[in-house]
Formats: C-alpha cells, sequence, structure tokens
C-alpha cells in the first residue's frame, strides 16, 4: 500500500523527455526555421525574432486551453518574451535583448533555487508539487507528507542546487553565446544548449526521486 501511494505522489513530479519533447520543437526548430524564412524579407534581425515569438505564445495558449490553466514553464515562457519584447522596445531593436531574453529568466530562477536552500523548504519541493498534484487540494496534502520522509528534505534540497547551479551555468553560457554568435548561428546553437541542460536535470532529479522511491519502500518492509 505504502508503494503505490508513494508511487501517486511521486509520478509526473519531474516532467519527462517525451512530454517535454514537443516543446523542443516548438520552442527550438520552430524559430529558427522561421527566423530563416522570414529574415530575408524584414528590415533588422530584432523584427524577425519578434515574430517567431509567435510559435512559444501558441504553444502556451494551446496548454491553457488543453489543461483550463497555465503551466509553470508555460508562464515564465511568457514572462520571458514579454521582458524581450519590452527590451527590444527600449533599445530601439536591438536583437540582443531579445535573444537575451531566455537567459534572464533561467538565470533568475537559479538564483531562486539557490536562495530557497535557506528557507524551510526549497523551490523545487513546491514545483514537483504544483506537477505531481494540479493544484488538486486533496493530492497537495498528501503530496506534502512526502517531506516528512526519511531523507526526503535533504533529496529536495540537493536537487534545487543542482538545478540552481544548472540554470546559472546555462544562462552564462546563453548570454556569451547571444555576444559572439549571429542571430542564425544562436538559435541553431542554443536550443541544444539548453534543453541539453535541461534534460540533463531532469535525468538527475529522476534518479534523486527513485532513490527516494527506493528509501520509502526499505523503511515501509519494516
Amino acid at each position: 500500500m505504502e508503494d503505490s501511494r508513494e508511487s501517486f505522489q511521486t509520478n509526473g513530479m519531474v516532467p519527462t523527455l517525451r512530454s517535454l519533447a514537443p516543446k523542443v520543437v516548438v520552442a527550438g526548430v520552430l524559430p529558427f526555421i522561421g527566423y530563416n524564412l522570414l529574415r530575408p524579407h524584414v528590415g533588422s534581425d530584432a523584427t524577425a525574432l519578434e515574430a517567431v515569438t509567435l510559435f512559444p505564445v501558441a504553444d502556451v495558449g494551446v496548454e491553457r486551453w488543453r489543461r483550463g490553466r497555465f503551466e509553470p514553464i508555460g508562464m515564465i515562457a511568457l514572462v520571458g518574451i514579454a521582458l524581450g519584447l519590452v527590451g527590444a522596445v527600449v533599445s530601439h531593436g536591438d536583437a540582443t535583448l531579445l535573444k537575451l531574453r531566455e537567459s534572464v529568466i533561467t538565470g533568475a530562477l537559479g538564483v531562486v533555487c539557490l536562495v530557497s536552500l535557506f528557507l524551510r523548504r526549497p523551490v523545487m519541493f513546491f514545483l514537483g508539487r504544483t506537477f505531481a498534484t494540479g493544484g488538486d487540494p486533496k493530492a497537495v496534502a498528501e503530496f506534502n507528507t512526502i517531506w516528512d520522509r526519511p531523507g526526503a528534505p535533504r533529496r529536495f534540497r540537493r536537487v534545487t542546487a543542482v538545478w540552481g547551479v544548472g540554470l546559472l551555468g546555462e544562462a552564462v553560457g546563453r548570454t556569451i553565446l547571444a555576444y559572439t554568435l549571429s542571430t542564425g548561428r544562436f538559435l541553431a546553437v542554443t536550443p541544444v544548449l539548453g534543453w541539453g541542460v535541461i534534460g540533463g536535470l531532469i535525468w538527475y532529479t529522476v534518479k534523486e526521486r527513485r532513490a527516494g522511491e527506493r528509501l520509502a519502500a526499505l523503511h515501509s518492509a519494516r
């Protein structure tokens, strides 16, 4: 009984690579193709980049329609797009700020992760709860009991620290590429960097989650 409850509570806690694959296409492949098709017909890199933000915005809209609510990743993407567009307007069409919009978001999330290590519960506990429960009050209450299990606080803090360092590293790498690569090359390279980092972080998180499940099964068998 304990094993099945543990599986219920942690299932969906981490988005799978398979579930993220369509987002790789929408956030990486389609903007790259759209930019290269559009760029010869517009006056600047910034205009082409602004146009291809349609793809991630449409993805967020579809998710909202399918699930009836905004997902955390979708909200983060919208904030990043808004910051990039505002920055481009303020800087009179400078494409650099549009390229840096995701660096600002991932860097800020990395800082939030590291700062939350000093709080009662780190941010990855709350993100995991959001993905696992969908906001259902009963599921949230059940998920909260995970924190009281042996080793759970330490695992959540370790995962949060790894995500913080990984996201900050990705933001620094993306920023360097924004200033050193042409826009076309930047759009080709950064999805590999970004999703490679996210994939590695998800793999590590799943590994930690399974270790926690094994430990919980061990204790329940005693």
